[in-house]
């Protein structure tokens, strides 16, 4: 008997081959669907696929992250991907990879403001700003180089002091890169004075020189050479006001920068915590260990 066309053998045959084809497709589902993929690819595009278990899993929203060794652009993540040091509130020192790939600035539309627009801890004391206001790479780049530059300048007289005043290295650092802009303030170029210090009310045989964005009687000490102001700091930190603070561990950098500030080294109400970003981030604590 016909129907449709196909005799009854042919019908049964029919279902027996339909039967076998779904049974091989569900024992075989996964091979089936990698093959659908390699042909789509070798026909229709490109695809990169990269199995990467136990890593965070990041969506397709691309950004700059600013750290110590630069700047590159990674996926935002969600919360859960990357760790809270990456967040503004706290920021710390991270590990990634430099920047300056083309992926990374391709086909963006840059902030127009030039690098002499920012101070050179702008992107250290907030590591977000640059993703924030699309400033390119280059600027962060040598924002972040004039600060480590500074270190290696000036690394060996911090040390110096350390051993032989008892004042964290970090410390005598990170109160440089603050106060003088990483060296390139008014102050630290005309009178290397690298970290704000006054003269005192009796000043014989120093000079001392005002500022007009200071108040008519805040002189500040000029020196000769930037090591003088180092010896000064140390003095200074040796006097009477902050003499409790080598009471204090030389590798407690955190302890040393709440009490310059509850000390009243600077009216700054974040000063503490801005010391602390600068030595993390910067990585200024190894120089407290050394002997």
């Amino acid at each position: 008997m016909m129907q449709y066309g196909l005799t009854q053998a042919q019908q049964s045959g029919l279902g027996f081959s339909l039967q076998g084809i779904s049974d091989s497709l569900s024992r075989n589902w996964f091979r089936g669907l990698l093959l659908g993929m390699g042909i789509y690819a070798l026909f229709f595009k490109d695809i990169s696929i990269q199995f990467n278990l136990g890593a965070p899993q990041l969506v397709s929203n691309s950004s700059l992250i600013i750290t110590p060794e630069g700047v590159r652009e990674v996926e935002e993540s969600s919360a859960s991907a990357f760790p809270a040091r990456y967040s503004e509130e706290a920021p710390r020192n991270v590990s990634q990879l430099k920047s300056g790939s083309s992926k990374a600035t391709k086909g963006k539309k840059w902030d127009t403001r030039k690098a002499n627009d920012f101070s050179n801890l702008t992107f250290i004391l907030s590591p977000t700003y640059a993703r924030r206001h699309n400033i390119h790479p280059d600027i962060v780049e040598a924002k972040v180089g004039a600060c480590k530059a500074y270190v290696r300048q000036y690394a060996s007289a911090a040390l110096q002091e350390m051993r032989q005043y008892g004042i964290p290295a970090s410390i005598t650092l990170a109160q440089g890169l603050l106060e003088s802009n990483a060296g390139e303030s008014r102050l630290s170029l005309e009178s290397n004075n690298h970290f704000g210090i006054k003269c005192r009310t009796k000043c014989r045989g120093c000079t001392c020189r005002n500022y007009t964005d200071d108040g008519l009687y805040d002189m500040f000490r000029v020196f000769e050479a930037p090591a003088e102001s180092y010896r000064e700091h140390s003095m200074l930190l040796n006097s009477p006001r902050y003499k409790h603070l080598h009471k204090l561990r030389q590798t407690d950098y955190k302890g040393w920068a709440h009490g310059l500030k509850k000390a009243g080294y600077a009216t700054d109400k974040r000063y503490a915590e801005k010391l602390i970003q600068i030595i993390e981030f910067l990585g200024l604590q190894k120089y407290d260990r050394a002997a």
